[in-house]
């Protein structure tokens, strides 16, 4: 970390290496063709077919698809046997298939070591889960359709039926590749968008019912892949367990009871969720959590970044006296003129140790099944507020670990995508006034459709502007794409702007980076549209001199 004043950060603001400027725009930030990544790919408004992985998740899942094509490809021809080249096929593409289970149950974990180790984000992992799967599945369709020959070849067709019926070795192969076959029609993108929650149920049954299969089919003949199984239940075992010590760890006090849930709606179609845990517990910037509502959507969990903690979670790291600042009560619309009004409220005052139970807050944009649902049941709630029984798994922290060891970072955020960067400002503004970051600028972009969803942030916001130091640090710029009128849209400062339309990242870049201090980071959450014109705004500006890395936060699937 290089933590110092604007001078003394001049040499992190250039960068220096070619090379790597080349890497970081051509390969490593780099979207497959000109521009779409995480855009979903629409075949009418209701179809879409998912999203293109990046130019360097391409390059990888080739490069490996190439190596598995080699191993089972390269054979001994030398023998110029039928039966015995179908047989090699057949023991390859089989090992092939159980070696890559391992990564395929380790890289679907939500408590998967390599996030943290590596720093690559849980979204990339799920893109190579979904393409070792398709790997497994042909490779176990090829090992089944390999022995099938030979059997044929032997005696007959109605011989090798017979012998899949008769022998538990075989019928418990075949129940393995059915159940993969199965996993493979009944995930593509447009069945598992439209069917979420059934998909998901049938998708751990039938992976369930392929590890059995395989387990039984390496056990009854003692095969030497046996090994291999054994470390994939570890790892599903492992998964499991510390999904279910993390929720009773939250939730549960032998003290002060269980999680209480609050749901209030807000404007714009949208609640805000808040857990009140029974005890005190360290939070992350840039964390997210998996949300239980049984009375909503009864066992099932969702994924939802965590938009606000109270008390304060700001420290260096979880060995420091964590701080709070309590939020002032405010119960009107959002308005930025009476905002930078604020009183600056004094550090010593702001931040005080405390042990009090921590709130975890949540902005639920409304959509479809559970998060449609939540809202209209708070809807119709007495004054629109509901108390339900509620819990939370995690918090899974975020891959970028290290945000606050860039001099300026400019944090794009569209809709709901704010709730991602709201603890980050805090934190980069509370360490940033002690001396603890390098940080010295922070750009908080926020694109919405409306002035109603700047309610959704606003009691947090007031609090932002009445950190000390803020003004000197953090600058604001809200866009309205769709405003009422334009008496709406008011700027009241310099450091907090409101404008009419779109948001346009290139010329939002093209105004910060000349005025950096340090290296710049570029962090963006929204829709995948919005996501990837950041994510070009930000290669432009790579190879021009100034250091900027890029860091995206999606929950694609």
């Amino acid at each position: 970390m290089h933590v110092g004043g604007c001078e003394q950060q001049t040499y992190w603001s250039v960068e220096e290496s070619d090379t790597w400027t080349n890497i970081k725009k051509h390969l490593l930030y780099s979207p497959l063709g000109r521009k779409r990544h995480n855009r979903e790919i629409q075949l009418s408004s209701a179809i879409n077919v998912g999203t293109l992985p990046s130019r360097f998740q391409t390059i990888l899942i080739l490069l490996y698809l190439a190596s598995q094509v080699a191993y089972c490809t390269i054979l001994d021809y030398r023998v110029n046997e039928k039966k015995a080249l179908v047989a090699e096929l057949r023991g390859r593409s089989g090992t092939l298939a159980v070696l890559n289970m391992v990564p395929l149950f380790l890289l679907a974990g939500r408590n998967n070591p390599l996030i943290a180790i590596l720093h690559i984000s849980f979204d990339t992992y799920n893109c190579l889960h979904r393409w070792l799967g398709r790997i497994v599945v042909i490779e176990s369709v090829v090992h089944t359709v390999a022995w099938a020959v030979n059997a044929v070849d032997e005696v007959s067709v109605s011989d090798m039926l017979k012998r899949l019926c008769d022998t538990p070795f075989f019928t418990w192969g075949l129940v393995g590749t059915v159940a993969m076959v199965f996993l493979s029609l009944h995930s593509p993108s447009p069945v598992r968008h439209a069917f979420y929650e059934t998909f998901l149920h049938l998708h751990q049954l039938a992976a369930l019912l392929a590890y059995v299969g395989v387990w039984f089919h390496l056990d009854l003949d003692g095969l030497p892949q046996k090994p291999w199984a054994i470390a994939i239940a570890a790892i599903w075992i492992f998964d499991r367990a510390a999904r279910f010590s993390r929720l009773l760890y939250l939730n549960i006090s032998p003290r002060k009871g269980a999680t209480k849930l609050v749901v209030q709606a807000l404007p714009g179609e949208a609640c805000k969720v808040t857990f009140h845990l029974p005890k005190h517990v360290h939070i992350n910037p840039g964390s997210h959590v998996y949300t239980y509502i049984p009375s909503v959507s009864l066992w099932m969990s969702h994924p939802f970044s965590v938009a606000w903690v109270d008390p304060c979670s700001s420290v260096t790291n979880a060995a420091e006296p964590e701080k709070f600042a309590k939020s002032p009560t405010s119960t009107g619309s959002m308005s930025p003129s009476l905002l930078e009004k604020q009183p600056v409220v004094d550090l010593n005052d702001y931040m005080r140790e405390s042990q009090e139970p921590t709130s975890v807050s949540l902005i639920v944009s409304a959509r479809q099944g559970m998060t449609r649902k939540l809202y209209n049941k708070a809807l119709i709630a007495p004054n629109q507020i509901l108390h339900l029984s509620g819990y939370i798994e995690g918090p899974y922290r975020s891959h970028v670990s290290n945000m606050g060891s860039y001099g300026t970072a400019v944090l794009f955020s569209a809709g709901a995508g704010i709730t991602h960067h709201m603890l980050y400002v805090r934190d980069l503004i509370i360490r940033a006034t002690e001396g603890r970051v390098a940080t010295q600028k922070v750009y908080l972009i926020w694109s919405v459709r409306s002035t109603e969803h700047l309610a959704w942030v606003q009691e947090w916001m007031d609090e932002i502007l009445r950190l000390p130091g803020r003004r000197d640090i953090l600058t604001i710029k809200l866009f309205v794409s769709k405003p009422k009128s334009s008496r709406e849209i008011v700027s009241p400062s310099a450091t907090v702007q409101m404008f009419p339309g779109r948001c346009r990242p290139h010329v939002v870049l093209d105004e910060v980076i000349p005025n950096r201090v340090g290296a710049t980071i570029v962090s963006v959450c929204g829709p995948g549209a919005f996501a990837d014109e950041v994510r070009a705004a930000a290669r432009d500006n790579i190879g021009k001199g100034a250091v900027v890395d890029f860091v995206e936060e999606a929950f694609t699937w």
